[in-house]
């Protein structure tokens, strides 16, 4: 009876044992995940920067085109300064557009 005792413990510890590592692992488990997430979060800013980046510079574009007008249109055909904002919006436009 005493060797059933015994050997009953012994399990119990093993079973003691392996509970306590899976505990530690799924501990662990977070922080991976966690790093992965702010990984890919990161690059996803990453890509909202260059967006915006380019917001701001196709609205600078914009801008002086429309300015171009403006003054073509108060100072009655300066078509230099329209033909010079029409390159750079064409320019920019270039680059973006894909077919």
């Amino acid at each position: 009876m005493t060797t059933a005792y015994v050997l009953l413990a012994i399990f119990a510890a093993i079973v003691t044992v392996d509970k306590v590592i899976d505990i530690f692992k799924k501990w662990r488990a977070p922080s991976t995940d966690t790093a992965t997430k702010l990984a890919h979060d990161k690059v996803r800013l990453d890509d909202h920067d260059a967006a915006i980046k380019d917001l701001q510079q196709s609205t600078q574009v914009i801008c002086a085109g429309i300015l171009a007008l403006l003054d073509h249109e108060l100072h009655n055909g300066d078509t230099d300064q329209i033909q010079k904002s029409r390159d750079e919006l064409m320019h920019y436009l270039s680059g973006r557009i894909t077919t």
